[in-house]
């Protein structure tokens, strides 16, 4: 505002062909849950760091809609700077809370994708469709199921 004339002036931040929102980057954009999100952040949660460093790989990179990441763990942890074991302890974990849910099979590998109740990377017609049959996910890790020995 201009003190003297109590005139309102507008304040030029922007160069001349610069624009508001750079939008270059893609502009998509994930609709998650934040109850959730917070839920498997929370202290006691039982997930753990490389856990919640898995998802948010997930969460950041998974392609639209119910496709699965098609990434190893090696080439995921190798972006996280983790062992491909550790990612898919991390991977189990997320799975069995329901975090991850498997989708393919290719061999002996398998592929995760999002659980659109905790995120979905799509229009939200889209999400209300695929959260129809989707499990809830679990905010506390579960356990991880011993195999039972035979005798």
């Amino acid at each position: 505002m201009n003190t003297g004339t109590g005139e309102y002036v507008q304040l030029e931040l922007l160069k001349e062909n610069d624009r508001p929102y750079d939008w270059s980057g893609g502009g998509r954009h994930v609709n998650a849950s934040k109850k959730l999100g917070a839920a498997l952040w929370e202290k006691g949660s039982g997930y753990t760091r490389n856990d919640k460093l898995v998802y948010g790989y997930y969460l950041f990179n998974s392609p639209p809609g119910d496709e699965p990441l098609r990434q190893s763990f090696r080439e995921i942890g190798g972006s996280l700077e983790l062992r491909p074991t550790a990612v898919g302890k991390s991977v189990g974990n997320l799975n069995r809370g329901g975090f991850l849910l498997e989708t393919e099979k290719v061999g002996r590998v398998k592929f995760y994708r999002l659980n659109s109740r905790a995120a979905y990377d799509g229009p939200s017609g889209q999400q209300r469709r695929a959260t129809e049959h989707a499990r809830h996910p679990v905010t506390t890790c579960p356990p991880e199921k011993k195999e039972e020995e035979t005798s």
